[in-house]
């Protein structure tokens, strides 16, 4: 029985070998396939657009400097501000773009819903290989293509095109956070008048009568705002870009105050910063008002990613912006 129950096992043992070996040979094939594919694609787009092989790097991406860049090149674990559009080479359909012109021909914008268009930042060094190796011979101004096989991108045997314009080389976020905040202050009158705790506070309407109570603890508080990202690059500093908002919604954010949290009964937000909760603290009903959260009171140094799809919606170390009416305050029952 022994020595039949030996033979079976080797025969199976044989059969799944048998198996491994066909399966590794179908592997081959495909992988081989896939190459062949892959490789002929590359080189009838380097043809169409003349690129040539001198413009191979020793990593094995095609770089092509559109416009040269006077600035800095990033190395790993600085953060950069770019503007970029990726594209499939097979059917030159959009991989991901952070231009908002581009977005009604990305298919995936219907899904990415809480994307933000718009210059993007990130920490550099943690992207697919190829494009790494592109960003870091560019320069601070500069524009430039990269083609990108896929073994040095999703290994999918899809190799992608980007165009790119580096505006920003971020060596200490933090400084250069600081930096982007005093400008808007400065910008938009937000003086030391203005500060309240670790934020600054304008109200662009104030209620009438001015006697009229200010949130307190467990107050049910109802209210519309918008969420606005102060981006700094260039010589340019704004606050246009919307990463958040509930003005069109039928009805308002309804939510139970407290100072150290929201409790959200009803409407939605992404999330909520500690520097909201502050400003909500001295606000009346009636009261409209713009509020500047310095990224330690906003989301930090974590950022705000989508739970999701894991794309970036504020990036790590960003000042944002609130805009907010309180439509309606009510105390709890009782009082």
């Amino acid at each position: 029985m022994a020595m039949k129950r030996m033979y079976r096992q080797m025969h199976s043992y044989g059969q799944l070998f048998l198996m491994l070996v066909l399966m590794a040979g179908c592997f081959k094939n495909n992988l081989e396939e896939c190459e062949n594919f892959e490789n002929q694609l590359i080189q009838s787009y380097l043809t169409v657009t003349s690129i040539t092989p001198d413009h191979r790097t020793p990593g094995g991406i095609y770089y092509v400097q559109r416009t040269a860049g006077t600035g800095l090149s990033p190395v790993k674990d600085d953060y950069i501000i770019l503007d970029f559009v990726c594209r499939y080479i097979e059917d030159n359909a959009i991989q991901e773009t952070s231009y908002d012109s581009l977005k009604d021909d990305w298919t995936a914008s219907e899904i990415f819903t809480d994307y933000v268009y718009g210059p993007m930042k990130f920490k550099f060094g943690y992207t697919i290989a190829g494009l790494n190796e592109g960003l870091a011979m560019m320069q601070e101004g500069g524009k430039a293509t990269m083609v990108i096989p896929s073994s040095l991108a999703y290994f999918d045997c899809k190799p992608l095109v980007y165009d790119i314009e580096l505006f920003k080389v971020i060596k200490n976020p933090v400084q250069y956070e600081d930096s982007v905040l005093l400008v808007y202050r400065d910008e938009n009158g937000f003086d030391e008048s203005t500060q309240y705790q670790d934020i600054w506070f304008r109200e662009t309407l104030t209620p009438d009568p001015l006697d009229i109570r200010t949130v307190q603890a467990n107050d049910t508080v109802l209210f519309r705002f918008t969420g606005k990202l102060v981006d700094g690059y260039g010589n340019t500093v704004t606050a246009s870009r919307i990463f958040d908002t509930n003005t069109d919604d039928a009805n308002p954010l309804k939510v139970v105050y407290n100072t150290s949290n929201l409790t959200i009964k009803s409407g939605k937000i992404l999330s909520v910063p500690k520097g909201l909760i502050t400003a909500l603290d001295t606000m009346r009903e009636g009261t409209h008002a713009t509020v500047v959260l310095p990224y330690s009171q906003a989301f930090d140094d974590d950022g705000l990613k989508d739970p999701n799809y894991d794309y970036i919606i504020v990036p790590q170390y960003q000042t944002v912006v609130y805009d907010i009416i309180v439509e309606d305050i009510r105390p709890p029952a009782g009082k």
